[in-house]
């Protein structure tokens, strides 16, 4: 059995030189080594001195460090801002031990088909920003598109403009609480009275990882609230599943899909938040 070896940088670039010897990852909360373990592994570059476990609020961006846990987040904007829709995902995923271990570099850097960190970066338009080889920052779709990214880079935070002052839903189809879901529905809204002036929808777990339902996000926009009641938003929020564990395709697409109606009616209207 190999040796690996561990690094214990103390600033950025010392950290990246690291990084782009073979076979060495960085090592955050480790939670991503439970699954793959280290046994093909050469290095880990320990992140704990690198002070990337920070969340601070500038000209309405809201950045958080890549070395914050779930848990410090949900916590952090539970008592900011207890509406924002990424302390209420980081909040309820996992288990309590587990969201004080995983951090939002490693899930970002993963984004597992069970992330419940994906959705709410779709409808905030979140942004990864990197250091290293290839250094800068990326959308998300950019990101899931070109895994080479990563390579000899280092995630260094995350950046959610105008993350704050949504109507917002959250919801993971998990069997239990501590589960991985099945899929999750991330939901924003802004209404002025009757009007429905912006909504964002994404659905995470299908075949797409992640997918906008942008044809009901044009439908509802600027329409009065009066349209919930006669569009078919079951059918246009129909996203395509693969056989899990939770349920069939078909299943999936349905739940999903209810499960996205429900969250719109429960952010936009009083029939919704009284259920």
């Amino acid at each position: 059995m190999s040796t690996v070896q561990w690094y214990f940088p103390d600033t950025l670039d010392e950290a990246i030189s690291y990084l782009g010897r073979e076979k060495t990852v960085p090592h955050g909360g480790g939670t991503s080594l439970i699954k793959s373990g280290i046994a093909s592994l050469e290095g880990l570059v320990d992140l704990s001195r690198l002070g990337l476990d920070s969340l601070k609020m500038e000209k309405g961006i809201l950045e958080a460090g890549a070395g914050m846990t779930f848990g410090g987040v949900a916590e952090s904007l539970a008592n900011l801002h207890p509406e924002c829709i990424l302390g209420k995902a980081l909040g309820a995923s996992a288990s309590t031990p587990m969201r004080n271990r995983i951090t939002l570099g490693g899930s970002a850097s993963l984004f597992p088909l069970w992330s419940d960190l994906i959705g709410p970066m779709s409808v905030l338009h979140g942004v990864i920003c990197t250091e290293g080889k290839n250094g800068g920052t990326y959308d998300l779709p950019s990101w899931l598109a070109d895994r080479t990214l990563q390579k000899g880079s280092l995630i260094t935070s995350l950046l959610f403009p105008d993350p704050v002052d949504w109507l917002s839903s959250y919801y993971r189809e998990t069997r239990v609480g501590f589960d991985y879901p099945a899929f999750t529905v991330s939901i924003l809204a802004r209404k002025n009275n009757s009007t429905i002036d912006k909504v964002r929808i994404a659905v995470s777990g299908g075949l797409d990882r992640v997918r906008r339902l942008t044809e009901l996000e044009e439908r509802l926009t600027g329409a009065d609230l009066s349209v919930l009641a006669s569009l078919d938003i079951r059918k246009m929020a129909s996203v395509e599943f693969g056989r899990k564990p939770a349920g069939s395709p078909e299943y999936l697409s349905e739940i999903a899909a209810v499960q996205v109606e429900r969250g719109l009616k429960a952010v936009l209207t009083e029939e919704g938040k009284s259920r």
